[in-house]
């Protein structure tokens, strides 16, 4: 073995922070054989000795809405999560991923994911969630991976991208979107023989193939289509497992408070655990809902319900452009799209609905002004930094004209960052323990700094100088809460017997370097980062190690069923 790779390591003079939002105890801990070996308060031995010196000893963090899916194929070190303390990357957000798939829309998912999640260089090899967590396999990522059954995917398993209902009653065929038969095969506990019992059996799939809970994204197509009826009745498949629901809901700005509890409401209906994803209030006219948002947690937990969240630090949210579109003007396939933004009447249309709130999430009239959207990727290249009321002045049209002239041109590879949060309720959802935290990160042209640098923010803006988080809390919140959630058996932790995914740091010396001008400055403060019981940080550098997991929930689980963990007895 190399010096990197030694047989045990021990590290002593550690502040241990162990996950469970108990208050740091100075301990040495061992590794050995990619597992932890032994906590000692007296010095422990080892092939090699690290003295920490009072720097902080934590369990790896965890991302727990991320959009890697591509990008891992070609850097698989993920030095941009590595040297934020990262050691796990949940894939398969928003209700909008690679897999599943059908065979005849693959094209068509690869054109509509490609400003979200990258691109692979050739035609997706796997059809299925079992094919993608083999080829993600296949190439060794540096850091563990799991992923959840995005909605959508499976929803155009039967529907394509049209918006409709499901039906419950036996459909024949398919029609124009896959021209096949939607018989699937049946199962012992099949009620219907329709649509609806066909997505419960597809996301059935899903999770016996690896997938440890459904997300969901009600501003993308076709996740966006899904009539409640048919999301109680996936909240009723995943209860049934114990598993869990991850939603982008309808509306993060002038219906937020109404949209949560709406998602609430399903999966009380459905019998779910609730996981709110990039949790938000956009705005300004509706700062400080995030109180109503807690309150609503708290009367969820007080009948029983079981809610979590995940979040990012920072006052500017990213997606792509085309989600300042009104529903109507994203419908059909991304050619159709396009077809219809070249149309000066629906250039006028869009422009009179985004003037004003209404029903669907209004991100430029949340935004207040055009500029505060900014575009951080194109196919291109041009325009990456500018705003909209900039590319507006340079083009000589209305800003509305001038985001519909761009995506036509771009073919709709566009993404942006929209300056719509508060700080009060940042830091309001930062202080609640029912949360975790995420990069949320699309990659590509100068992208938003939380891929790059979140988690780094988090320990050095609200930790160290704002004191909005007990170092202990944000252990809790970035790695023992998301690894409960998940189900992890044995990860998430410091103590004896788990995995040593683990990462060491400076408090006094951790820095996000990453901006809005120059996103790609790498995290600063990182001492050790070991993934698997290997080294894959030391002093900041990636040392190259390789020796990251794909997650399976049926093998984290110990079986179909998501464990209920009672961390206390391993104490």
């Amino acid at each position: 073995m190399t010096e990197l790779s030694a047989a045990s390591i021990a590290f002593r003079d550690a502040r241990v922070l162990d996950g469970s939002g108990r208050p740091p105890f100075t301990a040495s801990v061992r590794v050995a054989d990619g597992r932890i070996d032994a906590i000692s308060e007296a010095p422990l031995a080892a092939d090699r000795v690290v003295d920490l010196d009072g720097s902080y000893l934590a369990p790896g963090f965890i991302d727990m809405h991320a959009h890697s899916e591509l990008r891992l194929f070609e850097n698989p070190g993920a030095r941009e999560k590595l040297t934020q303390g990262i050691t796990t990357e949940v894939l398969g957000q928003d209700g909008v991923s690679v897999a599943p798939v059908p065979p005849n829309l693959t094209d068509e998912w690869a054109e509509r994911v490609k400003s979200l999640d990258g691109t692979l260089g050739e035609t997706w090899p796997w059809h299925t969630v079992s094919g993608y967590l083999a080829a993600l396999e296949s190439v060794e990522p540096a850091v563990n991976c799991a992923y959840y059954a995005p909605h959508g995917n499976i929803r155009s398993m039967l529907a394509g991208f049209e918006d409709r209902p499901l039906s419950g009653e036996h459909v024949v065929a398919a029609g124009p979107v896959t021209g096949q038969r939607l018989d699937r095969p049946k199962s012992d506990h099949d009620t219907a023989p329709g649509e609806l019992d066909a997505i419960r059996q597809e996301l059935e799939v899903a999770l016996e193939e690896g997938a440890f809970g459904m997300s969901k994204g009600m501003i993308y197509p076709p996740s966006s289509y899904a009539r409640d009826d048919e999301l109680v009745a996936l909240a009723d498949t995943l209860a049934k497992r114990d598993s869990f629901m991850i939603s982008h809901v309808w509306n993060e700005t002038d219906r937020v408070v109404e949209s949560i509890d709406r998602y609430l409401d399903i999966c009380r209906r459905g019998g779910c655990h609730a996981h709110v994803s990039h949790l938000k209030v956009g705005g300004q006219q509706n700062w400080g809902d995030s109180e109503a948002v807690l309150d609503l947690f708290d009367d969820a937990v007080d009948r029983g319900q079981r809610v979590t969240f995940d979040q990012y630090p920072y006052t500017a949210g990213s997606t792509m452009l085309t989600a300042l579109l009104p529903p109507w003007a994203r419908q059909g396939d991304s050619e159709a799209i396009r077809h219809r933004l070249n149309s000066a009447a629906v250039r006028d249309r869009i422009a009179a609905d985004i003037s004003q709130p209404g029903d669907w999430e209004n991100l430029a009239y949340a935004a207040g002004s055009w500029d505060n959207i900014l575009i951080t990727r194109t196919g291109s290249g041009r325009y990456q930094g500018d705003t909209i009321a900039d590319i507006a002045a340079e083009m000589g049209r209305e800003p509305v004209d001038a985001m519909c002239e761009l995506l036509v041109a771009e073919e709709l590879d566009v993404t942006m960052a929209d300056f719509v949060m508060a700080e009060t309720d940042i830091e309001r959802f930062l202080a609640d323990d029912r949360g975790t935290f995420c990069t949320d990160g699309i990659f590509g042209g100068k992208p938003h700094p939380r891929a790059i640098g979140a988690f780094s923010r988090i320990l050095e803006r609200y930790v160290r100088e704002r004191n909005v988080l007990s170092p202990e809390l944000l252990a809790y919140k970035a790695a023992g809460n998301p690894a409960d959630i998940l189900g992890l058996r044995d990860r998430g932790y410091v103590r004896e017997g788990y995995i040593a995914d683990l990462m060491a740091f400076d408090l006094d010396s951790v820095s996000a370097n990453a901006t809005y001008e120059n996103p790609f400055q790498f995290s600063d403060g990182m001492e050790y980062v070991l993934v698997g019981g290997e080294i894959a940080v030391r002093d900041g550098e990636l040392t190259g190690e390789r020796n990251g997991d794909v997650l399976r929930s049926y093998e984290e689980w110990g079986g179909a069923t998501r464990p209920e963990l009672d961390r206390a007895a391993d104490d």
